[in-house]
């Protein structure tokens, strides 16, 4: 009987055009196999580029640690020909051409590149940051003094999830135009917010002061139409990613997922409490940060597939320390009307713990709105710490940066591990991360895009020539 009802509201729902929260299974064609794509979650087919033309790099002689789980390699060789990684395992297999650069890492651990998956290139910088109008430019100008901060941490991958209009775009393309040395960079356009929600509140969070609307960071959307079609701009403006923030109605975030995901295109999510459930339910791709999550929602989220970015060192700053060049005293949030239930840091610490039990895929991403020249990239160590503090293994820790990154993309085919034809964006630490994951801060040798954009080896670091 109940089938039966269940049955007749799908169909009248389908005649009559009644609002449904049920996420789509709708997915767009995939490209054919052996056609090249562009190297982000949008997968456009590109004509095949020839590499046989780009140099050739060699990194010999390091442990290498894949990200796939794998044994370490100890002597190992890795051959990376322009952007790919051509061949990776030991040196009795792999030898380097004739006509390649050979660096040396004797001695060091060769992983994958580390991977942000939360972040806005808008970020406050300087601590006399009021005194000067924000633009486009200007957050363009902060934008690349960040690029260049991540690298120095070892963060090859960035994804940026709601930014000033075209600003992270044009960084991405700058970064492929290797116009500028920086992370590759995913970007997900505008925020899409309800009238009033988190993204439009009329006072600034935590200080209380008024804010005018941010139309060129927030896209308002009102009701599932407009959800709809508020998802179509970003994807028509280029975004790799969809953003949305809570508050929504169920109807709402299923028509922005379903509308996303009939492009092939991901959604995260902020939300808290009831949103999660929802955003769950419909289908939502990856929730940010760890607000009022039940244990209800990790459930629903582990049933239905919703990756877990937990940010959780921008919750750990603002209980802890605030951030004083932004008037933000430290506790909690305040004058937010998204944000009312209490945030402690046992309870942020509790979500993280309980998103492990339930095997949730969860990635590392940072958030750090202030004091951006001050606490990058030395953040991304603290969020990995408090990993650590919630029961994460250091293997766990490592994967979480890397592997797990590439796979809450939706490119782990192109990165987050060191495998024949991948992205070449490789990490080279003085120490092994699998027994301290404190040895990914220990960066010696920095390759993005088969480019070294960092040299700490202190030594005569390249040789060419066969081995």
């Amino acid at each position: 009987m109940r089938n039966r009802r269940i049955s007749s509201f799908l169909l009248a729902a389908s005649l009559f055009g009644l609002p449904m929260a049920v996420a789509s299974s709708r997915q767009p064609p995939e490209a054919p196999a052996n056609w090249e794509t562009t190297d982000d979650p949008r997968r456009v087919p590109i004509p095949p580029p020839d590499r046989s033309k780009e140099p050739l790099l060699v990194l010999r002689g390091g442990t290498l640690i894949d990200g796939t789980g794998a044994a370490p390699i100890a002597n190992a060789m890795v051959v990376m020909q322009g952007d790919r990684i051509v061949e990776a395992g030991p040196s009795s297999r792999v030898q380097a051409p004739a006509e390649a650069r050979v660096v040396s890492v004797d001695g060091l651990y060769v992983v994958p590149g580390l991977i942000d998956l939360h972040l806005h290139f808008t970020q406050q910088r300087g601590d006399d940051f009021g005194r000067y109008r924000d633009s486009d430019a200007a957050s363009a100008v902060r934008g690349m003094l960040l690029v260049e901060q991540l690298l120095d941490g070892g963060i090859t991958a960035v994804r940026d999830v709601g930014t000033r209009n075209d600003v992270a775009l044009k960084l991405k393309e700058a970064v492929e135009r290797k116009m500028i040395q920086g992370p590759r960079i995913f970007w997900s356009g505008q925020l899409i917010a309800s009238r009033g929600g988190h993204g439009d509140e009329t006072t600034s969070t935590a200080t209380g002061r008024p804010r005018a609307a941010d139309e060129a960071r927030v896209r308002i959307a009102t009701g599932p139409d407009d959800w709809r079609l508020a998802v179509r701009e970003q994807i028509r403006n280029g975004a790799d990613w969809i953003k949305i923030t809570a508050p929504y109605s169920r109807e709402e975030v299923a028509a922005a997922v379903d509308e996303a995901h009939q492009h092939g295109i991901k959604v995260a999510a902020d939300a808290f409490g009831e949103f999660v459930d929802m955003g769950a339910e419909a289908g939502l791709d990856s929730l940010e940060h760890p607000l009022d999550v039940s244990d209800e929602g990790i459930a629903l989220m582990k049933r239905h597939g919703t990756s877990f970015v937990p940010t959780m060192t921008a919750f750990y700053n603002v209980i802890h320390t605030g951030y004083p060049p932004a008037s933000i005293p430290p506790g909690g949030f305040y004058f937010t009307m998204s944000r009312r239930f209490p945030v402690t840091h046992d309870g942020i610490m509790s979500v993280l713990s309980r998103a492990r039990a339930a095997g949730l895929l969860v990635g590392i991403g940072t958030d750090i709105p202030f004091e951006n020249e001050k606490r990058n990239p030395s953040d991304y160590f603290v969020e990995l710490r408090l990993f650590k503090e919630a029961g994460y293994t250091d293997a766990e820790i490592l994967y979480a940066a890397t592997r797990d990154g590439g796979k809450i993309l939706g490119i782990e085919d192109k990165l987050g591990t060191l495998e024949k034809g991948k992205l070449a964006d490789i990490l080279v630490v003085s120490g092994n991360p699998l027994e301290d994951y404190k040895n990914l801060e220990n960066l010696r040798l920095l390759v993005a895009d088969g480019e070294i954009v960092r040299d700490r080896l202190g030594r005569s670091p390249t040789t060419s020539g066969s081995r």
